[in-house]
């Protein structure tokens, strides 16, 4: 009975199996393209009980795959063999996600590549540069990103050129990296530049609307204005505005301008004759189109009825309506 009893109470104490929390420890989570490991600390209460998962192949845990109370989570990365890749390790709903470079793509031996440039820069507002390499016919060569928010591939022999794209940038400067028959072009882009811009019918309201009305009691002209609300993440300042404005009144017409202004203004008549006015205001749309251009040469373009540019209109009326 003595003995029943003990294990009973050795039962009371044991370690609880339901999900509580755990604190991971720091490690390096950018890795690169190589095969790594190393080890994750875990905080717990000496009760708690925990399990570690990988959400990938290539991320595999050595060691500590459970346990309870404080304890440590081997893991080991595989080599990469293509495009940056990232994973993570859970454990009772913490995590510690990595991003590992891309493979590191190196010419064979005695196969020299030439790049035309190792420095490349991309605007803001996302694109794509060409390199050019150079290389005897025999040579074969691979090219692989290792930053995520760039794009270039190609697995080729001889010379040949390689085209990498960058997306749009939201934010502060950066820089990646692509290697390319084992040599590294490094790829920045400067601050992110916006293009918005706002309607005004001054002769109707003070606020921005999406109708600049041609209208008059006295047949007088009426003027529209566009105001560009464009914007940059860095310092240096939007230089260029290009406007092309167009809408058919009787016929189309079409109205370009660049210049350091953000302001533009255009003047059209109530009435013309047989141009399609009409005593309650027909509605036609007026098609714009806006190109900053920063100091640095960055552009950034929107057009009306895209993103978050409203449809925009002119509306026609017969002179006193």
């Amino acid at each position: 009975m003595a003995l029943a009893a003990a294990a009973c109470s050795k039962s009371d104490s044991a370690p609880s199996t339901s999900s509580c929390q755990v604190t991971l420890g720091s490690v390096p989570t950018s890795v690169t393209g190589g095969a790594t490991s190393g080890s994750i600390p875990v905080t717990a209460a000496s009760t708690c009980a925990w399990t570690a998962a990988s959400s990938a192949t290539f991320l595999t845990i050595t060691s500590g795959a459970s346990g309870t109370g404080n304890g440590t989570i081997g893991y080991s990365i595989a080599a990469n063999t293509g495009a940056a890749r990232s994973a993570s390790i859970s454990v009772n709903g913490a995590s510690v996600n990595f991003s590992q470079a891309g493979a590191a793509s190196v010419a064979p031996t005695g196969c020299a590549v030439t790049l035309s440039s190792t420095n490349v820069k991309i605007n803001s507002g996302g694109g794509s540069a060409d390199v050019t390499v150079t290389a005897p016919s025999n040579c074969s060569w691979t090219a692989a990103t290792n930053t995520s928010f760039l794009t270039a591939s190609a697995n080729a022999t001889g010379s040949g050129s390689v085209s990498i794209s960058a997306t749009a940038n939201g934010g502060a400067s950066r820089t990646g990296t692509v290697t390319i028959g084992g040599q590294t072009v490094t790829v920045s882009q400067d601050p992110g530049v916006f293009a918005a811009f706002n309607l005004f019918d001054p002769a109707q309201n003070v606020d921005a609307t999406n109708v600049c009305a041609f209208r008059s009691a006295t047949g007088a002209s009426t003027t529209c204005t566009l105001r560009s609300t464009s914007f940059t993440q860095g310092t240096a300042p939007i230089v260029t505005f290009a406007w092309t404005v167009q809408y058919t009144y009787g016929t189309v017409k079409v109205i370009s301008a660049s210049s350091d202004s953000p302001n533009l203004a255009f003047t059209d008549s109530c009435g013309v004759a047989n141009a399609g006015a009409t005593d309650d205001g027909a509605l036609n749309p007026l098609d714009v189109t806006l190109t900053v251009t920063d100091s640095l040469g960055n552009t950034s373009t929107t057009k009306s009825g895209t993103g978050n540019q409203p449809k925009l209109f002119v509306q026609l009326f017969n002179c006193d309506k």
